[in-house]
């Protein structure tokens, strides 16, 4: 019964290794013996053969098997990445706080909040949708921008320099979520890794809030509020 219960352990372990590669069968041999490698066969109630990252196969009886652990492999991707100090992929959440100190003649100061929701493709590039609320206390209005996120780490290791660029469509929260006009944001500044899925970011931006109702009399151009904002975010 117990040869039984080994070998169907040992053939459920050498499914899993196909599909995690991120993860190696480890056998404990009887005589102290640790060999790490991937099941490639097994006879129930006999034996098993394994092979290891060099290439080399062995055969063990069940009988000489101590017990069997499934480990994570120091030589798979996900590993590398995190010792290397690069940033996982996949999905990434984003929350930025800023204060933007309006500049021109239609700048107003506000404050900022950002929630950006995107998918990082690798280490230096990721893509995605965010919402925001900018506070504007000279007439107490709340606009909403909703907007496409476009951002850049351009090095591998904890400090980076970044780039980041949004492009959206502002509303009036105060006004029935009236249409104010398109935001362009683009943004620099400096990214420091917390860990392969997180990192915080600190940056100065430039706020180009369109409004498409205000046309410029001296100008014949429609106005805009500009701001030039500093900005604190972290990712998760």
């Amino acid at each position: 019964m117990k040869s039984t219960l080994i070998a169907f352990v040992l053939f459920f372990i050498s499914f899993l290794a196909f599909s995690q590669s991120d993860y190696q069968d480890v056998v404990y041999l009887k005589d102290g013996s640790i060999i790490r490698g991937i099941i490639i066969e097994q006879v129930p109630n006999k034996s098993i053969k394994l092979k290891t990252s060099e290439g080399n196969i062995f055969v063990y009886k069940v009988e000489d098997i101590e017990k069997m652990t499934k480990e994570e492999n120091p030589n798979s991707n996900k590993t590398k990445t995190n010792n290397s100090n690069q940033m996982d992929t996949g999905y990434s959440g984003r929350v930025e706080l800023g204060y933007g100190f309006g500049t021109g003649d239609f700048g107003f100061d506000n404050v900022k909040f950002n929630f950006i929701n995107s998918y990082r493709v690798n280490n230096y590039f990721s893509i995605g949708l965010g919402i925001g609320a900018r506070y504007y206390s000279d007439f107490e209005a709340v606009y909403v921008p909703v907007f496409l996120d476009i951002r850049s780490r351009f090095l591998t290791g904890k400090v980076s320099p970044y780039a980041a660029l949004g492009l959206g469509y502002t509303v009036n929260a105060s006004n029935d979520f009236y249409g104010i006009g398109t935001l362009i944001n683009p943004q620099i500044g400096v990214s420091i890794l917390n860990s392969s899925s997180s990192d915080f970011n600190i940056g100065l931006g430039y706020d180009i809030q369109r409004l498409k109702d205000f046309d410029n009399a001296f100008t014949g151009r429609t106005a805009s509020f500009n701001a030039l904002s500093l900005n604190l975010g972290i990712s998760f």
